[in-house]
């Protein structure tokens, strides 16, 4: 014995009406689970994963560096030749790979306290030199000293030039 026409339209309205009940439940019950998980899992207290994550990450940190290598330093030193450079990098190092220390908390200002740890391990399959390599590097705290001298002078010179036009 089969089911009609009717009856098929009838047990899918059941069945809608039963889904949309179960779903306006549902939702601000699950919305309400959904926080209070967050809520209790994404405080940085002893206990929580998300505390566990933060004292020591579980993935790897990476800092890369790239070098401005001066390709022609005997020239740019003789005769000031404009600079010829060449970049050379990456050199990669893992950081934050320690967990950190003296964790303290104050539950009045809930604030954390704690101190990071530095270290950096070189990471030779990631880099394309040794850390060995010599480079000839350009001492920017000199070339900037010189360059803001000579605009200087110039500013003193057309201060001291432009009162004197004005008087004749």
């Amino acid at each position: 014995m089969g089911c009609d026409r009717n009856c098929g339209l009838i047990a899918g309205a059941v069945i809608g009406a039963v889904l949309a009940v179960f779903g306006g439940i549902l939702m601000p019950v699950g919305d309400m689970l959904i926080e209070k998980t967050i809520k209790k899992e994404t405080v940085l207290e002893e206990g929580t994963i998300a505390f566990k994550n933060w004292v020591k990450t579980g993935t790897a940190v990476y800092r890369q560096f790239w070098i401005f290598d001066v390709q022609n330093p005997e020239e740019v030193a003789v005769n000031s030749s404009k600079i010829k450079v060449k970049q050379r990098g990456p050199y990669t190092y893992r950081v934050r790979y320690l967990a950190k220390e003296n964790i303290t908390q104050d539950s009045e200002t809930h604030t954390v306290s704690f101190l990071q740890p530095n270290g950096a391990i070189f990471e030779p399959s990631l880099s394309v030199g040794t850390e060995n390599d010599t480079f000839t590097v350009l001492n920017l705290a000199v070339a900037i000293t010189g360059f803001t001298l000579r605009f200087a002078k110039r500013l003193q010179i057309n201060i001291l030039v432009k009162p004197a036009r004005k008087i004749e």
